[in-house]
C-alpha cells in the first residue's frame, strides 16, 4: 500500500514536504527553501557570483598565482568574500572549467584525470597528509586547479606547505552597488538609499551583499534595515521586558514552530520549561492568558494561527537567544530534538518538519554539526526518516557546515553497517545535493549502490535518473566510472551490484542512449565481462536491453568479443565466452514470421561472420562443462530459416558445416541436430543432407551418402 501526503508549510524559512510511504518505509523528496542561506556552485551560482563580483584590492596578484602555481590558499575573515574571489579568479583564468567543491578525505574516489577546478574549505580539512597528496595530485594533472579557502586561522595550519595569499576586500559599499545591479535594481532610489551607507560603514562584503538581498526581498526600508540588523534593537527591548521566564519560553516556542495554533504554543512552551527545568508553579494558569497572547509576542493572527509577518523575525529569535544566552544552545538543541516526538505535545506532521528544519539551521548556524549527525541518525533508525532528511538536507550546502556535513554523508555511505533507514534517507539527500554538486552526490550514490540491498539500489538508480535530468552527462560519466570500479573491485557481490546498478542508470537516461553512448556502454560491458558469474549476468542483461534500440552495435560487439579466444588468458577465453552467450540470446530471436531475426531482420548479419560464436558455442556444448542452453533449439531454428529462405540456404549449410568438421565431437552433435530436425520431412532432408554429406564419420559413410544423394537427384530432379 502506498500512502501519500503532500504538506506546505508557510512562514519563515518555509518547507514543503511530498513523502510516499511504502510498506512502512519513507521515500521523502523535500525540497527545503533556504536559498538565500546556502552556498552552492551549480553554475547558475558561479555566474551569479561572478556577476556580482567587486574585484579584491590583489585580484591580479591572485590571478597570477593561479596562473603559475595552480594550486593557491585564499584567507581573509568571514564575510570577506574569499570563497566568490576564489571562484572569479578561476573563471577568468579557465572559463570553461567546472569547479567542484572538495574534500580531501574523497581523494581515492577522484579521477584526476579530468580536468577540474577544485574548492577546499579549510575549516573542513582535518589531516595533513591527505591534503599534501591532494595537491601533488592537482599539479600532476596539467588542467587542473585547485583554490583552498577560508580564515587566517584556518589556512595556516597548512601554511608550512601552501602559503596563503590574504584577500583585500574591496568597500562595501561597492559591492552592495554591484548586488543590487544583478537583482535589477540599479536603476531605481536604493543604490543611494542614505542609510545603506550608514549600515555598511566597517561591513564586510558579505554584509554588503545580504542588505541589498534584503532590500530585493522585501522592498521596504525599515524591514529591510531592521531584518539586516537582526532585530536586535527590538529583541533586546523585548526580552529587558519580559523578563519573566514563562513569556521567554513563549516565545522562543512559538518561534520555533510558527505558523501554529495557539494550544501548540503554549505546548511546546510548557516542554521547553519542563527542558530547562523550569519552575512552572500553577501550571496552565501561571501563562500569559490567550487574548494576550499574540500582544505579548508581537505575533499576527491569521486564521486560527499565530504568525510572524515581519521578515525573518521568527527564525532571529532562536539566533538572538544563542548569542546572548550561548549556556542555553545545546539545550535548545535538545529541546528541539526531542520535540517532535513528545507526545505531551503531540505536534502534527507539518509542525513536526518545520521543528526538524529550525533544529538543522540553528545547529548549523552555531557551528555544531555533531548535533546534526547525532540526532539525524538517531531520528532515521526510530523510522523518523522525513525528519533526518530534513536535517541533512537543509544543511549539506550550508556555508560554515556544509562540506562537514557532505563528509559524514560519505562516511556513512561507505559504512556497511549503517542502517537500511538512513541508507534511503542519504539517497534522497543525495538527490538535493547533487542539484549543486551532481559530482560528490553520485561518489556517495557509488557506494550505497555496492553496500545496499535491492531496494537501496532501486533507489540510487532512481536519484541518478532523476539528477541525469539536469546534469546528464555528469551522471553518465560516473556511471561509467561505477562500472570501472565494479571491474576493479576485489568483492565479486560488491562488483555485482554496483555494476548492475550502473548499467541500469546508463540505460535509463532520460535523454535516451544514442549511439556514442551506446558505444560507450559496450565498452563497460567488455570491461564486466571478464569479471565473476553474478557480475558477467548483470552485464550481459545491460546487454540485451541495449539491443532492443541498438541491435546492429550489440551484434556487433558479441562477434567481436566471440573472436576473442586467442587473446591472453584468462580474460580471451572469458570474453569468447561472454560474446557467444551473448549472441546466442540474439541468434534465439523469431522475427514476426518465425525465422531467425538476426539472418532476416534490420540489419542483417550474413551468416559467415557468424562462425567464431558458433565455433565457441559448439565447443561449449559437447564440452565436460554445463553447455550454455538453448544451442539446439537456435541450431533448428537457423536450420528453419535455411529452409525458408532458399538465397540464405548454402550460406547456412557452409557455416554449420565449417564450425562443426573441425571436430569429432562438434561433427557428431551436428549430425544428430541435423537428423533431429528432419525427421521424417521430405522437404527438409535435402538441408539435412547437404550437412551430412560434409559431416558424417566414419569417412566410408560419408563417400556412401554422398553417392546415394547424388543418384538420387539426378533420377528425381532434386535440388
Amino acid at each position: 500500500m502506498t500512502e501519500i501526503n503532500d504538506v506546505t508549510i508557510s512562514g519563515d524559512n518555509a518547507v514543503s514536504a511530498f513523502g510516499n510511504t511504502v510498506s512502512g518505509d519513507l521515500y521523502m523528496n523535500i525540497r527545503a527553501e533556504r536559498a538565500r542561506r546556502v552556498m552552492g556552485l551549480a553554475e547558475e551560482e558561479i555566474r551569479d557570483r561572478v556577476a556580482g563580483y567587486v574585484r579584491v584590492r590583489n585580484h591580479d596578484l591572485i590571478v597570477e598565482a593561479l596562473r603559475r602555481d595552480r594550486v593557491v590558499a585564499l584567507a581573509g575573515p568571514k564575510g570577506a568574500g574569499v570563497t566568490t574571489t576564489a571562484v572569479a579568479a578561476l573563471r577568468e583564468l579557465r572559463p570553461e572549467l567546472p569547479i567542484i567543491p572538495f574534500s580531501s578525505a574523497e581523494t581515492r574516489d577522484t579521477d584526476w584525470s579530468v580536468e577540474r577546478g577544485y574548492l577546499l574549505r579549510a575549516a573542513d580539512e582535518d589531516d595533513e597528509s591527505r591534503l599534501r597528496s591532494c595537491k601533488e595530485s592537482v599539479r600532476a594533472s596539467p588542467g587542473s586547479c585547485l583554490l583552498m579557502v577560508g580564515t587566517a586561522a584556518e589556512v595556516r595550519r597548512s601554511a608550512e606547505f601552501l602559503q596563503p595569499i590574504i584577500v583585500e576586500p574591496p568597500a562595501a559599499d561597492a559591492v552592495y552597488r554591484r548586488r543590487l545591479d544583478v537583482r535589477g535594481l540599479g536603476g531605481t532610489e536604493w543604490p543611494g538609499w542614505p542609510r545603506a551607507a550608514e549600515l555598511l560603514k566597517n561591513a564586510s562584503p558579505g554584509d554588503a551583499r545580504r542588505l541589498a538581498d534584503l532590500v530585493w526581498e522585501t522592498g521596504d526600508a525599515t524591514e529591510a534595515e531592521r531584518a539586516y540588523l537582526r532585530w536586535a534593537e527590538q529583541l533586546r527591548a523585548w526580552f529587558a521586558e519580559s523578563s519573566g521566564l514563562r513569556d521567554q519560553t513563549l516565545l522562543i516556542a512559538a518561534a520555533a514552530i510558527t505558523p501554529a495554533t495557539e494550544s501548540r504554543v503554549y505546548g511546546a512552551a510548557l516542554s521547553l520549561a519542563r527542558h530547562l527545568r523550569i519552575n512552572v508553579e500553577g501550571g496552565g494558569l501561571a501563562w500569559c492568558p490567550s487574548g494576550a497572547l499574540s500582544e505579548l509576542l508581537g505575533a499576527d493572527r491569521v486564521d486560527d494561527r499565530l504568525e510572524f509577518r515581519r521578515y525573518g523575525y521568527a527564525s532571529t529569535v532562536l539566533r538572538h537567544v544563542c548569542q546572548d544566552y550561548p549556556l542555553v544552545r545545546t539545550d535548545l538543541l535538545a529541546w528541539l530534538s526531542e520535540l517532535p516526538a513528545d507526545e505531551a505535545v503531540m505536534l502534527d506532521a507539518a509542525l513536526q518538519r518545520r521543528v526538524a528544519a529550525v533544529f538543522a539551521d540553528l545547529a548549523a548556524d552555531n557551528d555544531m554539526p555533531a548535533w546534526i549527525f547525532r540526532i539525524a541518525r538517531g531520528w532515521a533508525d526510530r523510522g523518523n526518516a522525513d525528519l533526518a532528511y530534513l536535517a541533512l538536507a537543509g544543511t549539506c550546502l550550508h556555508p560554515g557546515v556544509g562540506g562537514r556535513v557532505r563528509r559524514q554523508l560519505y562516511e556513512w555511505s561507505t559504512e556497511r553497517q549503517t542502517r537500511q533507514t538512513l541508507k534511503l534517507v542519504i539517497v534522497r539527500v543525495c538527490q538535493e545535493l547533487g542539484r549543486t554538486y551532481p559530482s560528490i552526490a553520485m561518489t556517495r550514490l557509488k557506494h550505497l549502490a555496492k553496500s545496499g540491498n535491492d531496494q537501496v539500489r532501486a533507489e540510487v538508480a532512481d536519484a541518478a535518473a532523476d539528477l541525469a535530468r539536469v546534469h546528464g552527462e555528469e551522471v553518465f560519466k560516473a556511471a561509467l566510472g561505477w562500472c570501472g570500479a565494479a571491474a576493479g573491485s576485489d568483492s565479486e557481490q560488491d562488483a555485482a551490484r554496483l555494476a548492475a546498478t550502473a548499467l541500469r542508470i546508463l540505460l535509463d537516461m532520460p535523454d535516451g542512449v544514442g549511439p556514442e553512448r551506446a558505444a560507450a556502454v559496450l565498452g563497460a560491458v567488455q570491461r564486466l565481462a571478464v569479471c565473476g558469474d553474478t557480475v558477467r549476468s548483470a552485464a550481459l542483461a545491460a546487454a540485451l536491453r541495449l539491443a532492443s534500440g541498438h541491435r546492429d552495435a550489440v551484434v556487433g560487439a558479441a562477434l567481436g568479443w566471440a573472436r576473442a579466444g586467442d587473446g591472453p588468458p584468462p580474460y580471451g577465453k572469458q570474453l569468447a565466452l561472454f560474446g557467444a552467450a551473448l549472441f546466442l540470446e540474439l541468434a534465439a530471436e523469431r522475427g514476426a514470421d518465425g525465422l531467425a531475426l538476426v539472418l532476416t531482420g534490420p540489419g542483417a548479419v550474413a551468416p559467415a561472420p557468424c562462425a567464431p560464436a558458433w565455433s565457441v558455442m559448439l565447443a561449449v556444448e559437447v564440452g565436460t562443462d554445463a553447455g550454455f542452453g538453448g544451442v539446439p533449439d537456435t541450431v533448428m531454428l537457423w536450420l528453419d530459416t535455411a529452409a525458408a529462405r532458399p538465397d540464405l540456404r548454402p550460406k547456412i549449410v557452409s557455416l554449420f558445416a565449417a564450425v562443426a568438421e573441425q571436430e569429432p565431437e562438434r561433427r557428431t552433435l551436428m549430425v544428430e541436430l541435423a537428423r533431429a530436425w528432419a525427421g521424417t520431412r521430405r522437404d527438409h532432408r535435402g538441408i539435412r543432407d547437404d550437412l551430412l554429406m560434409r559431416l558424417l564419420m566414419p569417412e566410408w559413410k560419408r563417400l556412401l551418402l554422398v553417392l546415394w544423394v547424388t543418384l538420387r537427384r539426378r533420377a528425381t530432379g532434386e535440388g
